[in-house]
């Protein structure tokens, strides 16, 4: 069975070096050496199954799963997902 998509897959990126080189057509020496992974990412591009934009650090939802936060910006992404923060019990 085969699914189809409705639309392209938006991937938000903080860094602008690697959207550029995603995003730049045909072979580039300087990044050969680069896994599989990433290829297979470009690929996806290329065909319009990706997009790639651009999002700043503190923008970026997915650091509340991947870095350690300070209070504030943990609270802010948070409210970002939607999340309530747990009432005390006094």
């Amino acid at each position: 069975m085969k699914l189809r998509r409705a639309k392209q897959t938006i991937l938000f990126e903080d860094n602008q070096a690697a959207i550029k080189v995603i995003s730049e057509v045909g072979s580039n020496y300087k990044v050969r050496s680069v896994n599989l992974k990433f290829h297979k990412i470009r690929d996806f591009v290329e065909r319009n199954v990706f997009r790639v934009t651009y999002c700043p650090s503190e923008d970026n939802i997915a650091d509340i799963f991947t870095k350690p936060l300070g209070p504030q910006q943990f609270g802010k992404l948070r409210q970002s997902l939607n999340v309530l923060p747990v009432p005390d019990n006094e």
